[in-house]
């Protein structure tokens, strides 16, 4: 279930995450207690130096196409999703990646979803975002780490699948082996308002976090050591999937999710 597409160069690909469409999941016992009952701040759990600043984008000067890539085309194992470069904007130093029903694509609904391939492509590192994303049913968004070479594996860290009207919850799934394993993660809070998220990815190890603290940590042998690219996402879905539905009579006419900044450190042992 992964798909290719391209505009003028320009690289993105994904469907709906079956993170979502949900096969296995591991709960977080901590989730289930609430996720501020075990923070801890995950600047004081690495010693200084541990990571170095890659790549950094402020949108400041609108959208830089030799760092990011816009998605385009039909979305694998969605046919209600559609991505059009369109819909990927900024203004006023905002990345808006935008859902709607377009008229040059029959008026059927479309989205915007964007690749870091050209410019940032590492095994292991600290990716820090922060956004907030509209509630919408039917449209997805998903910021996630994907494989430069095949599929699987796949780290999402922050999941939400339109298939309430809020956005009151983010799933992070670790996607593994050829018939799709996953370890899964929740956690509330309120998406609608601004938020930074983030996954630190060393070896065996994935800690996500959320305002700059833990939430949960995954310790597997699954945990991917090959290099892999930053994506971030909406994505509409399909009709009759009750994991990834379709836009309904409540979704709002246009759905955004908003990134005001990204931040990825490079990992290193030293």
């Amino acid at each position: 279930m992964t798909s290719q597409h391209r505009d003028s160069g320009s690289e993105g690909r994904r469907r709906l995450s079956a993170g979502v469409r949900v096969a296995a999941v591991v709960a977080a016992a901590a989730a289930l207690l609430g996720f501020s009952a075990i923070w801890v701040d995950a600047g004081e759990r690495h010693a200084a130096g541990r990571w170095r600043l890659v790549f950094v984008d402020h949108f400041t000067h609108g959208l830089d196409l030799r760092k990011w890539g816009r998605y385009s085309g039909q979305p694998g194992g969605d046919p209600g999703g559609w991505w059009m470069p369109s819909h990927v904007r900024v203004s006023n130093g905002v990345l808006r990646l935008q859902s709607y029903r377009d008229r040059r694509h029959r008026g059927r609904w479309a989205s915007g979803g964007l690749s870091s391939a050209r410019a940032l492509k590492q095994t292991y590192g600290k990716y820090d975002v922060r956004f907030r994303i509209d509630a919408g049913y039917g449209v997805a968004g998903i910021i996630l780490l994907w494989p430069v070479r095949d599929w699987p594996p796949e780290i999402d860290f922050a999941e939400n699948g339109g298939t309430t009207t809020a956005r009151d919850s983010m799933t992070a799934t670790l996607h593994h082996g050829e018939e799709n394993h996953q370890i899964q993660r929740r956690v509330r809070a309120d998406f609608t308002r601004w938020h930074r998220i983030g996954v630190e990815w060393t070896p065996g190890k994935l800690v996500y976090t959320l305002d700059g603290r833990t939430w949960a940590t995954v310790e597997s042998r699954h945990v991917p050591d090959e290099p892999m690219e930053l994506d971030i996402q909406t994505q509409t879905g399909t009709c009759g999937d009750r994991d990834a539905p379709c836009p309904n009579a409540s979704t709002p006419a246009l759905v955004e999710m908003e990134v005001d900044w990204v931040k990825a450190y490079a990992y290193q042992t030293r």
